[in-house]
């Protein structure tokens, strides 16, 4: 059965700034449809990855970009399937509402018997109602709803492509909630593909079908939000999405057909499966997120469990979670996630400077690349 060749595909595209790389050898393909979002912190190279993708930047090095089958490599911004909403919005203060949204439509002659219907369609799509909203200015607008004219500006030219910088940083946290799960209902019911930027990882993991988390100008890990939560590849990518606990260690020897042991510089010994040909001497580092941690009195823990000793150092209040910071020696603080079932009628039963066991499955913990 023949494949659906991928709407935007880049092969090794980088580009430099000053000598500097921002991005180094980029690849991926992005499906019909699929919500793909670009994650990482400030400087590791999303943006200029998203601005070569819209036509603002150019690759270096011979690197490509296709878009529905074809080389666009060299293509204007305006002459590519994409449309674009900024995190500024970009709206023209002198234009309501209406005349915004048209912009694009009037810049590409669309017949103005057609414009009006457009128009009043999109700001329908973004749950603006045309009647209240498309006499009215920018600047009587709220920050949620300039930024859903932005969109529908952008989803008016029905472009294939839609790309997202950030476009909910500058809202306040309920409303960024909100128009995740806007974006995401759009994204189904169109069948536009939507590329995304952002350092916000809640907010790729909410929205995305496929996370790239970009480190230093490359893609660290692409995959789906459970894969790149659940499976991080590297310490950077397990420590940027959520949190994460990290020991380091040295594989002593296998105990069964599943499982090896590593011994840490202080000499205690936890286990690890045995995923692949582990070689006695080598070294090994994991990552066991909090939620995966169980705390238990000294000497409770159960005997297929790693099990490392320490003292309460801080229990920290997170609403729905409590975070036991637990001092496990070596300086070494682990990090377990509780679940609230409200503290206030059922008191937490750790305290400060208890002493514990901090336990977790050996099959919970990932073995990270170096």
């Amino acid at each position: 059965m023949p494949t659906t060749p991928p709407v935007l595909e880049l092969r090794n595209v980088s580009r430099r700034f000053g000598g500097t790389p921002a991005v180094d050898g980029v690849s991926f393909s992005v499906a019909q449809g699929e919500f793909f979002s670009l994650l990482g912190p400030s400087g590791c190279g999303k943006t200029t990855t998203l601005r070569m993708i819209a036509g603002f930047d150019v690759p270096e090095n011979g690197g490509e970009i296709r878009m529905l089958g074809e080389v666009v490599t060299a293509r204007r911004p305006w002459e590519r399937p994409v449309g674009m909403v900024f995190q500024s919005y970009a709206l023209f203060p002198h234009l309501n509402v209406e005349r915004n949204v048209a912009f694009g439509l009037e810049e590409r002659r669309v017949p103005a018997t057609e414009i009006g219907e457009r128009v009043g369609r999109a700001l329908e799509l973004v749950r603006l109602d045309p009647a209240t909203f498309a006499r009215r200015r920018p600047t009587e607008l709220s920050g949620g709803q300039k930024q859903r004219v932005a969109l529908a500006r952008a989803l008016v030219l029905e472009p294939p492509i839609l790309l997202l910088d950030e476009p909910l940083a500058a809202l306040d946290l309920q409303l960024r909630k909100e128009m995740q799960f806007e974006l995401k209902r759009l994204n189904r019911q169109l069948g536009i593909t939507f590329i995304l930027v952002t350092h916000d990882q809640e907010e790729a993991l909410v929205m995305s079908d496929r996370v790239a988390v970009m480190h230093e100008g490359r893609v660290a890990q692409l995959g789906t939000p459970a894969q790149v939560y659940e499976e991080p590849r590297t310490a950077f990518v397990a420590d940027f999405i959520g949190e994460a606990n990290f020991f380091e260690g040295v594989v002593t020897e296998g105990d069964d057909a599943r499982i090896v042991a590593a011994r840490q510089a202080d000499g205690r010994l936890w286990r690890i499966p045995r995923d692949r040909g582990w070689v006695k001497g080598e070294r090994v580092a994991i990552a066991v997120r909090p939620e995966w941690h169980d705390l238990f009195l000294p000497g409770e823990a159960p005997p297929d469990e790693n099990a490392l000793a320490g003292t309460i150092v801080e229990i920290v209040f997170l609403g729905e979670t409590l975070h036991v910071v637990v001092d496990v020696g070596g300086g070494t603080l682990v990090r377990v996630a509780l679940r609230n079932e409200g503290i206030l009628q059922n008191p937490l039963q750790w305290q400060v400077g208890q002493a514990v066991e901090v336990a977790w499955l050996p099959q919970d913990a990932q073995v990270l690349e170096s």
